[in-house]
């Protein structure tokens, strides 16, 4: 057990003991994901499902982006149209 005289400093200040604590944990590193072919769309938006149905990301977030995703996909879609009438 400590004395009075360990739990102050040189000033008489009451000296608080900290808990040494671990490093905090580095930023969250985010992996993009390949959107190149209609298909890798079709895998985001099913990742992004899940995502939402395990409440690990906000539903209304989870809605905007795949209303980004649809219209990708569309836009790649109308593309390789675009590309084969073209040929």
């Amino acid at each position: 057990m400590k004395s009075s005289a360990d739990l102050h400093d040189d000033d008489g200040q009451p000296v608080v003991e900290t808990e040494e604590y671990a490093a905090p944990p580095p930023p969250k590193q985010y992996v993009r994901a390949k959107l190149d072919t209609v298909w890798d769309v079709r895998k985001e938006l099913a990742k992004l499902y899940r995502e939402a149905r395990r409440n690990d990301i906000d539903v209304g977030d989870a809605s905007r982006l795949a209303n980004i995703l649809v219209m990708m996909a569309r836009i790649m879609a109308d593309s390789e149209l675009e590309a084969r009438i073209e040929a």
